[in-house]
């Protein structure tokens, strides 16, 4: 078991040495002992874990509740990103590692930065942008990660969301929760602005084209809302079919294919617009989607975590049938946020697992199914 000052960390499955000429950020140092990670007890021989994790790292100190919230597939890298700490009493600081060119990746974040990273997004594997729930906004050039200047948002204020469609070119969303939100901001390349009316309390959003952009306001935050900026302007939009709908989560696909989850009448549902209206979608059991990707079969990989044992993701096939895809038989281990692998019928899960011997609380994970 590898033991450093800052992380420990094992690999579910065969990892190799960075390769000369490849990313100038150091590989990630590995415990050289296999160390099998299918994290389910005797009855998933029969029925492995849909969902395996990859990766599981305990950041130091050894009590703490380290998770990856966040995954983003681009150019061919996976990045899973989250924090050490989050959501207990003590430090908290931003963690970020990648999977690329065989081999996983833990570039240094800039120094000083506390809280987590909730959310990424990318244009390109030379620009990721990221946002924490403390105030800060990240951006990787491909070979380092650096702060970028600030907007008039107070210090400490949450983001909660980032849509990057260019360099020049990004929104990002902190709506109001336990703490104050950041608000709704674009950056042009030289400066941020922020937009109001529409965009106010807006806290999730995905894009199905530059100038086509979906995104929500969490029930908790001031009301909650769906809006759409059309490359010109946010503006509100209110589906009949979708009236008293509470919304969790939003996956825009293209123009004429955008998900949002939530809860309706008390209970959990879909609801899918297909470039002419909307329609609501049955959902099952009683907790409400918090994330969703594509499977690369027509379907949807749905993130509805009970807290309960077994741990599952929730899998919508095309022609809408639904099932439960194993994650582990304990309650621990869950997948929290997923990202579909361009091309395939593979995606990348970022989660949290039990912590590795030794230590207390959660271990960061990265799982991978397909």
């Amino acid at each position: 078991m590898l033991r450093s000052p800052a992380f420990r960390a094992r690999p579910g499955g065969p990892l190799t040495r960075p390769r000369p000429g490849g990313p100038r950020a150091g590989g990630l140092r590995l415990a050289s002992v296999a160390v099998s990670l299918l994290l389910a007890g005797p009855s998933a021989a029969a029925r492995p874990p849909a969902w395996t994790p990859r990766l599981v790292i305990q950041y130091l100190p050894a009590s703490d509740r380290s998770q990856f919230g966040a995954v983003l597939v681009e150019g061919g890298a996976a990045w899973f990103l989250g924090g050490s700490n989050v959501s207990a009493p003590g430090p908290q600081r931003p963690e970020a590692v990648y999977f690329g060119g065989g081999s996983w990746h833990r570039p240094p974040l800039p120094p000083g930065l506390g809280s987590w990273i909730a959310s990424a997004s990318a244009t390109s594997p030379r620009d990721v942008w990221a946002v924490t729930h403390g105030g800060a906004v990240l951006r990787w050039d491909g070979s380092a990660w650096r702060t970028v200047p600030g907007g008039g948002w107070a210090r400490g204020a949450q983001f909660t969301g980032v849509v990057a469609l260019g360099p020049r070119d990004v929104w990002a969303f902190g709506a109001p929760g336990r703490h104050p939100g950041a608000g709704t901001w674009h950056w042009n390349g030289a400066g941020w602005s922020r937009a109001g009316g529409a965009a106010a309390g807006l806290a999730q959003a995905s894009a199905a084209s530059r100038s086509d952009i979906w995104a929500i306001a969490y029930p908790r935050s001031e009301r909650s809302a769906l809006a759409r900026w059309d490359g010109t302007a946010w503006r509100r939009v209110r589906p009949r079919a979708l009236a008293g709908f509470r919304y969790s989560s939003v996956l825009a696909l293209g123009p004429a294919s955008v998900w949002v989850a939530g809860t309706a009448a008390g209970g959990p549902e879909l609801a899918h617009y297909d470039g002419r209206s909307w329609a609501a979608l049955a959902m099952p059991g009683t907790v409400p989607a918090t994330g969703m990707c594509r499977d690369g079969r027509g379907g949807l990989w749905v993130i509805a975590n009970t807290g309960r044992s077994p741990s599952a993701v929730r899998h919508r096939s095309a022609s809408g049938r639904w099932s439960s895809a194993l994650v582990s038989s304990s309650a621990v281990n869950e997948v929290l946020a997923c990202a579909w692998v361009p091309g395939t019928t593979a995606a990348w899960g970022a989660g949290r697992a039990a912590p590795l011997p030794g230590a207390t609380g959660t271990a960061a994970a990265a799982y991978r199914t397909g």
